[in-house]
């Protein structure tokens, strides 16, 4: 207990082994920030919605398991077949994972408008035109060599080279993911790699959520910039747009639950409820989850996806972002056209609610046909699946997780989602200048399809039925 979550892995495996496997919070699941994740292997995390102040508030530090049985495996060279065949044919997002990692999209993103700029109200061309800084060879460059998960063909991570300076990090600290990059650089209009790195860095080993960490530092320099915030709340750290040293010092505190960082590692929602003053308008959250680094201006599937899960504000739980490169057919649709997507909307999420359940990753889900899910589902548990049953089943999962939230109270039709996020106001420069997106009228085309109730968002008995799902209430 008060080990950052580094110590923690270290000490853990110098007690049972180098070959066991952990889980743990840092400091901040310690001290219950609402924004705390928790950790494994020094950088990768469970990173949303605040999980680590779960295990923190049952003074749970770690989880650690080791084992030698195989996992059993309903038909092996079936599945060692598939495996084979779906790396040899990996296509879609895949290459540019392997060489790049997420960091290869950062400036392409702030510049396409899918990237948020300046906490969502500013646009790349015109607010960070230097995003290439943050981005693809730029943090390569720093790159000392590739992290893979457990046998991952794609490896899309990295350990970092040892930097110098106001912002120095050791050799092999974890390279920053485009969320990361993003909330940390876009959104604060800061375009020091470095300063970025070293953000990571600090919410990698006390175990707090980058993309909730980035953003409750925009929040708190809008609040700054339009004095609802002063030096004297600060305890004398400057928060500018673009201030390097003032994003650090004031992430340090939030790590630490220190003076205004104590209310700022609540999130965004807790603390512009503490602070007031108008700091609403600044606070961009759905369900006081913080909004992830994809503008539903650019990809419009995401007005629903943010609004309707049953965790809303995430970006993994699926729709037009996460598409497969083959394998489901989709259709083609106008950007600023609204009607018409409820299908191709409802397949992508159900399939990702698949995809999640059955611990695939969701960029190896964009980086192979999806018929490759049936078949080694087929493979591994030895039922005989197709595209429609993983559909079905997608359905059923998402609809359990729904029914939950209905039981206790969670209407998600009467969940907020900030004008900023939607284009209320319509930006005025970049490539999402004057676009609002009419979420209304494609969230209605979806609750039709799905047989939703438009005023409860119950689903209907006749749908609840045919899913096998009557039963529960």
């Amino acid at each position: 207990w008060g080990k950052d979550s580094n110590e923690t892995d270290d000490m853990l495996k110098a007690e049972y082994g180098s070959d066991v496997r952990l889980t743990c919070i840092g400091p901040a699941g310690e001290k219950l920030s609402l924004i705390s994740c928790v950790m494994n292997d020094k950088g990768r995390a469970a990173g949303r919605s605040g999980v680590g102040a779960v295990m923190g508030s049952k003074k749970l530090k770690a989880i650690v398991a080791k084992g030698k049985l195989q996992v059993p495996i309903a038909d092996r060279d079936k599945t060692n077949e598939l495996r084979r065949k779906y790396i040899r044919e990996m296509e879609g997002f895949g290459p540019a994972l392997q060489q790049y990692g997420t960091s290869g999209i950062t400036a392409d993103s702030a510049m396409s408008g899918d990237s948020p700029v300046k906490n969502w109200a500013g646009a790349g061309p015109t607010d960070f035109p230097n995003a290439k800084a943050i981005s693809d060879d730029a943090v390569i460059a720093l790159e000392e060599r590739k992290f893979a998960c457990w046998r991952c063909p794609i490896a899309c991570g990295g350990h970092m080279k040892a930097t110098t300076g106001p912002f120095a990090v050791p050799a092999g600290v974890h390279k920053p993911e485009y969320e990361t990059l993003c909330t940390f650089g876009t959104l604060c209009l800061n375009d020091n790699l470095e300063s970025i790195i070293k953000a990571n860095d600090i919410c990698n080993r006390s175990g707090l959520d980058t993309i909730s960490a980035g953003c409750v530092i925009a929040f708190a320099i809008e609040c700054y910039e339009n004095g609802i915030l002063t030096k004297e709340d600060t305890d004398g750290i400057e928060l500018k747009w673009g201030d390097a040293e003032g994003i650090i010092a004031m992430t340090e505190k939030v790590a630490k639950r220190e003076g205004l960082g104590d209310i700022l590692a609540d999130g965004v929602k807790v603390a512009s409820e503490k602070i007031g003053k108008g700091s609403e308008e600044y606070a961009i959250h759905i369900g006081g989850e913080e909004v992830p680094m994809h503008d539903p201006k650019f990809t419009p599937g995401l007005a629903p996806t943010y609004q309707l899960d049953a965790t809303p504000g995430r970006h993994t739980q699926g729709g037009e972002l996460i598409a497969p490169p083959s394998g489901v057919e989709l259709g083609e649709h106008e950007l600023t056209v609204y009607t018409g997507r409820a299908e191709d909307q409802k397949k992508l999420v159900d399939l990702m609610h698949v995809v999640n359940a059955a611990g695939i990753c969701m960029f190896g889900h964009i980086s192979f046909n999806a018929n490759s899910i049936p078949e080694f589902l087929s493979s591994v548990t030895g039922w005989d699946m197709t595209m429609d049953d993983v559909m079905l089943l997608g359905e059923r999962i998402g609809v359990i997780r729904h029914l939950f939230n209905l039981r206790e109270g969670i209407n998600p039709l009467k969940t907020k989602v900030p004008g900023r996020v939607l284009g209320i106001p319509a930006l005025k420069a970049g490539n999402m200048k004057g676009i609002t997106v009419d979420a209304d009228t494609f969230i209605k085309e979806y609750l039709e399809l799905v047989d939703w109730d438009a005023e409860t968002a119950r689903p209907s008995e006749e749908r609840l039925k045919m899913l096998g799902l009557d039963d529960l209430d």
